[in-house]
């Protein structure tokens, strides 16, 4: 159990980043809309578009770290149960 929670604390904190980067790396809070400023071909004055696009922040990058260390510390804290007294020469 420790094992599978070490290796699903280093996949979770190995997958975040590459996902992070893949969507968009945005530095700031995460959005779920982007304003894009576009030219109008008749007045060729600048206007705003907002577009809806979901861009992850640091938070989420932080949440999956978080996660992470979480779960690597939790496999330090799981202990094993029941193999101790089985073995025990004092059982009567």
């Amino acid at each position: 159990m420790r094992t599978r929670l070490r290796i699903l604390a280093a996949g979770l904190a190995a997958f975040s980043m590459p996902v992070w980067l893949f969507l968009g790396a945005n530095l700031g809070w995460t959005k779920t809309s982007v304003t894009k400023w576009v030219k109008d071909p008749v007045t060729e004055l600048d206007g705003p578009i907002i577009e809806k696009r979901f861009v992850p922040g640091v938070d989420l990058l932080a949440a999956a770290g978080l996660a992470s260390a979480v779960l690597f510390g939790i496999s330090f804290v799981k202990t094993k149960t029941g193999t101790a007294n089985l073995k025990s020469p004092h059982r009567a």
